[in-house]
C-alpha cells in the first residue's frame, strides 16, 4: 500500500480524514522482535522499503521509503548494500539532459519523496530509474544510475510533471522511451471523503496514465480500477499489468486495444509487482483490509497484518502462492523482488524486510 503522512502534507487523500477522527483503542501484538526462522531471514533496523529495485550488478538495492503509519520516517530514496545490509540516503547530482522527460520540467526544489520506483535499461544502454515524487509537486522523476567505485551514483536527468489532480502511485518504463503510471485517485474526489469502509470496498478510484517523447501525459481511457497500485509493463510493451489493491485483483491492460483483457483474483490485496527471473510476475500484499483499517486508525507502525506473495503466469493467467504468513511477521507487506534466486519482501510499515529462504511450492 502506498501513502504519505499527514505531517508532510504530501497527499490530500481520503485516508487523511482518518487522522482527523478520534483514534479508538485497539490491542495488537507487535511484530515478533527481529527473529529469523527456517523460512526467512529478518533484516531489521531499517526504514520501511515500500518499493525496491536491484542494481544491475546485483549488489545494491534501491528502496522507496514511506513514512509508516506513525509518520516517523521522511519519504525518500535509499540504497542498501546487500552484502552488509547497510543503508544510506541517496544523494542526487542535478545534471539535466534532453531526452529524459519533458523539456520544460525543472529539477526538484527540495529532496524527493520517493514512492513507487522502476529501474530499466534505455535504448542506448544507460540505466534509468523512474521515481514517483509527491514532494511539492506530482511528478515522475527521471534518474540515471552509473557505477562508480564500489557503488553507484544517482543523477537527476529530467521529469514529467502531472498538472492535473491525479495522484500517482507507481510507474513502469515502456520500450517506446516513455512510461505508464498508476493513479490511485484524484485529489478533487477526496474533498468530501467517503468512509474508509467505502474506500476499501472495491469501487473504482483511479486509472492509468501514459507519457512518451511523442505524446504528452494523459489518462488511458478504459483503465479505471479500484485503487490502482503497483505496475509493470510487459517486455514487448503490449500490456500493462497493474494491481487493483482494494479489489484483490491484478489486471492486464492491452495498450494496443485500449481495454482490460484479463482480471486475475489473488485472494489478498496486491500492492507492488515485479518480474521474476523465470518470467513470472511477482505480487505481494496484505491479506486483511479490516486489520489495515484498525492499524491505520491507531497509527500502528507494527501492524501485525498477515500477507501473501504469489507468482502470476502471464501466459496461463494463473496465480500461485509462493509464500504466506500470518500476523506478526512483517507489517504492511508491499513488494516482493527476486534477486539471484532469493525473494526479498518489503513493507510500507515497520522497520524491516525479510529474505525468503524457503518457498511454499
Amino acid at each position: 500500500m502506498k501513502f504519505q503522512s499527514l505531517q508532510n502534507m504530501v497527499l490530500p487523500t481520503a485516508f487523511m480524514v482518518l487522522y482527523l477522527m478520534l483514534i479508538p483503542s485497539f490491542s495488537f501484538a507487535d511484530s515478533d522482535g527481529c527473529k529469523s526462522t527456517d523460512a526467512y531471514e529478518a533484516i531489521c533496523g531499517i526504514a520501511p522499503p515500500e518499493d525496491m529495485e536491484v542494481t544491475p550488478d546485483g549488489r545494491f538495492l534501491f528502496m522507496g521509503i514511506t513514512p509508516g503509519m506513525d509518520g516517523r520516517q521522511i519519504p525518500r530514496l535509499q540504497v542498501m548494500e546487500l552484502a552488509t545490509r547497510q543503508t544510506r540516503d541517496v544523494e542526487l547530482q542535478i545534471e539535466p539532459e534532453s531526452g529524459w522527460g519533458e523539456a520544460d520540467c525543472a529539477p526538484p526544489s527540495q529532496p524527493m519523496g520517493a514512492h513507487g520506483i522502476h529501474l530499466s535499461t534505455r535504448e542506448d544502454g544507460r540505466y534509468q530509474l523512474l521515481v514517483v515524487n509527491h514532494s511539492k509537486r506530482e511528478a515522475i522523476e527521471f534518474l540515471e544510475i552509473e557505477p562508480v567505485g564500489e557503488g553507484w551514483k544517482t543523477i537527476w536527468r529530467g521529469c514529467v510533471e502531472n498538472s492535473g489532480t491525479g495522484r500517482f502511485n507507481d510507474v513502469s518504463a515502456h520500450p517506446d522511451g516513455g512510461f505508464v503510471a498508476t493513479v490511485m485517485f484524484e485529489a478533487e474526489s477526496m474533498h468530501n471523503p467517503p468512509p474508509l469502509d467505502d474506500l476499501l470496498g472495491g469501487r473504482d478510484t483511479g486509472y492509468l496514465m501514459a507519457w512518451s517523447p511523442e505524446r504528452p501525459l494523459a489518462k488511458i481511457e478504459g483503465s479505471d480500477a479500484p485503487f490502482p497500485n503497483g505496475i509493470q509493463v510487459s517486455p514487448n510493451g503490449r500490456y500493462a499489468w497493474y494491481a487493483a489493491w482494494t479489489a484483490g485483483e491484478v489486471h492486464r491492460f492491452d495498450l494496443a486495444a485500449n481495454r482490460v483483457s484479463a482480471r486475475i483474483p489473488v485472494d489478498y490485496m496486491p500492492d507492488n509487482l515485479s518480474w521474476g527471473e523465470d518470467g513470472l510476475l511477482l505480487a505481494a500484499g496484505i491479506r486483511d483490509a479490516d486489520v489495515f483499517k484498525q492499524c491505520f486508525l491507531a497509527h500502528n507502525a507494527d501492524c501485525p497484518s498477515g500477507f501473501k506473495v504469489s507468482a502470476i503466469d502471464p501466459d496461463a493467467l494463473s496465480n500461485k502462492t509462493v509464500f504466506q504468513a500470518g500476523q506478526g511477521v512483517l507489517p504492511g507487506v508491499s513488494v516482493a523482488l527476486e534477486i539471484e534466486g532469493d525473494i526479498y519482501v518489503g513493507a510500507f510499515n515497520g522497520d524491516r524486510m525479510i529474505r525468503l529462504t524457503s518457498r511454499q511450492d
